[in-house]
């Protein structure tokens, strides 16, 4: 069987979630569903980034010792993704000692590669962002994110040998051989590549809540670093079974604001440690709520609990997904979230499902469905329909299959407007015409739940449960689906 290994970026346990991680974790869910119902093995991880100075300032401002706090904070993520109905595989928290292990060891083959050196470092460097700023990026001298101003620092730290890698990883993007996505993120990655970037720091000298480095008891590891090797450690790198069986990423699924880090300065330390590249980095645009960048900094975030306890799970992962492709950047307007929820879900797949369905009841019941019966021309339009859903999914451009499903939704909208089963059975009762109709409909049906089924699965199983029962002739003349109840 073949496997496909799916990762969402760890999150940073700095707070609680919000809309754009739960953005990336449900958009890697759909894919993952998408590739178990087509075969293959999967694995999906996802998980959190527990280390930091960040860390362990907020820690201390909650009066807590860091570790209580991630453990406070990862229990919420993991609470979250369930109720979102997220099903991965492993959660990696970067506290753990697996992980630990893991990164110690394949620290030591970036060290025997000769890619380690120490020196020292002077620059301005962001808490928020837990990375170093370059003063042509500040804002009025202030951080653009976090809208504070960077601390001046200077310390000793152990350098990877970034340059000796960066023409190679040139050489695999150019060839696909790392395959980034969107087309627009690849020529981002590549204008970065192209501006004389800096060998980058492996430790720092002054952060305590961290993984020790190995090499020099006065260092920690840095967080950015020893976060990118939680894709390995989750599969026991480097003698664990998973880790042979699952490895390399068959996709990473981003965020803009972690473009470089996962395009050029993951694959280099995989080059200098002689390992396997990811074969695909897929990079979705960010989420700005009125304009402005979601930052936990400055409090302009949704919590995703919110819209699930107005929505319900599935209408939430629909409505994340659906706002714009995930190719672009995107503003949401939470007040327009009903307005959408109504017009898509209610008005549109909730309608077709209930007029067909009612029509079904209506006229003669399990008696009047030719199962598994499609007129000819209607199955010629869901194939072709089906064709170009199938391409988007396989290049993981969610928005427009789902683009796909709503043009069929439509076309069935216009199909019962123009047949007209009404006026049919009201001529000649329970005919053969009426029967065709019905049934090309129901077929139609099954396959827009079939598409649908990776974004709201609940739903789609409650659909396709009632079109059981409706062909075995036990639902009741007064019995309604009722999937999506306009607000």
């Amino acid at each position: 069987m073949n496997k496909f290994y799916i990762t969402t970026p760890i999150y940073y346990a700095s707070g609680e979630s919000h809309i754009g991680h739960a953005f990336a974790t449900i958009y890697a869910d759909i894919i993952s569903r998408y590739k178990k119902a087509r075969g293959l093995d999967v694995f999906f991880l996802t998980g959190m980034d527990e280390h930091g100075s960040k860390i362990a300032e907020k820690a201390k401002v909650e009066n807590k010792e860091p570790q209580a706090y991630v453990d406070e904070i990862s229990a919420k993520y993991v609470n979250l993704w369930k109720t979102l109905l997220i099903q991965n595989d492993d959660f990696i928290r970067t506290t753990s000692e697996q992980h630990k292990k893991s990164v110690l060891k394949f620290m030591e083959k970036l060290r025997e590669a000769g890619d380690i050196y120490e020196g020292e470092y002077e620059g301005l460097y962001c808490v928020g962002c837990e990375n170093f700023i370059l003063e042509k990026d500040l804002v009025d001298g202030l951080c653009p994110d976090h809208l504070k101003k960077p601390e001046i620092v200077k310390e000793k730290n152990y350098f990877f040998n970034l340059k000796k890698y960066l023409p190679i990883v040139k050489e695999k993007i150019l060839n696909n051989e790392i395959e980034i996505l969107p087309e627009s993120r690849r020529n981002e990655t590549l204008k970065i590549l192209e501006s004389s970037l800096p060998d980058f720091s492996v430790s720092r000298e002054k952060v305590r809540w961290g993984i020790p480095f190995p090499f020099d008891e006065k260092q920690t590891i840095y967080v950015w670093v020893e976060a990118l090797m939680n894709y390995i450690s989750a599969l026991d790198f480097p003698d664990g079974e998973k880790f042979k069986k699952y490895w390399p990423a068959d996709a990473h699924i981003v965020g803009a604001e972690i473009n470089k880090f996962h395009t050029i300065f993951w694959p280099a330390i995989l080059l200098s440690a002689s390992m396997a590249l990811p074969k695909k980095i897929f990079i979705h645009g960010l989420f700005t709520i009125n304009g402005q960048k979601i930052s936990k900094t400055l409090g302009n975030v949704i919590n995703p609990l919110d819209l699930v306890n107005k929505f319900g799970a599935d209408t939430t992962r629909y409505l994340l997904v659906s706002q714009f492709p995930a190719t672009e950047h995107g503003d949401i307007k939470e007040s327009e979230f009903a307005e959408k929820y109504n017009s898509d879900l209610a008005n549109g797949v909730g309608n077709l499902f209930e007029r067909t369905f009612a029509m079904v009841v209506k006229y003669g019941g399990v008696k009047i469905l030719k199962k598994d019966f499609c007129d000819k021309e209607v199955k010629k339009i869901i194939a072709e329909s089906n064709k170009k859903y199938e391409l988007h999914m396989k290049n993981f451009q969610l928005y427009e299959a789902l683009r796909e499903v709503f043009a069929l939704i439509k076309f069935f909208d216009r199909y019962i407007n123009d047949k007209k089963p009404w006026g049919v059975y009201k001529q000649s009762g329970e005919s053969n015409e009426v029967a065709e109709i019905l049934s090309s409909l129901v077929f139609g049906i099954k396959e827009v739940i079939a598409q649908l089924s990776y974004f709201m699965p609940q739903k789609m199983k409650k659909a396709a449960d009632f079109i059981d029962e409706l062909e075995l002739g036990t639902i009741s003349a007064d019995e309604k689906l009722n999937l999506f109840p306009r607000i």
